[in-house]
């Protein structure tokens, strides 16, 4: 998919913003997960296949080592749309979305 200015420009920091809160509360000890981020810059890639965005060099993890992939969703419209995907028993992705309008934190791993 072609990127697209001012669009993109505006949705590239929006999930920045969502990755910027998430990392945040981290830190905070008020979210059980772990990340990790090379200290590179944000790598944005969108996914061919739906048009979603996540960023490639960083990474989020339950505390007993399960990868979770993050994506925002092509053209969302809420403040917080930052999705979080961990497997199930069958290996299969569970779609957890990752902060209420107020960028509070919502799932628990």
């Amino acid at each position: 998919m072609e990127r697209v200015l001012p669009r993109d420009a505006f949705n590239d920091a929006n999930l920045l913003k969502c990755i910027g809160q998430l990392t945040l509360l981290i830190e905070d000890g008020k979210v059980n997960l772990a990340y990790e981020y090379d200290g590179q810059p944000f790598d944005i890639v969108q996914d061919r296949a739906d048009g979603s965005t996540f960023v490639r060099n960083v990474e989020f993890y339950t505390k007993d080592g399960t990868y979770l992939r993050h994506r925002r969703g092509l053209n969302a419209r809420s403040a917080w749309p930052l999705y979080l995907y961990a497997p199930d028993e069958d290996g299969d992705d569970i779609e957890h979305l990752a902060f209420d309008e107020q960028g509070k934190f919502l799932p628990s791993f």
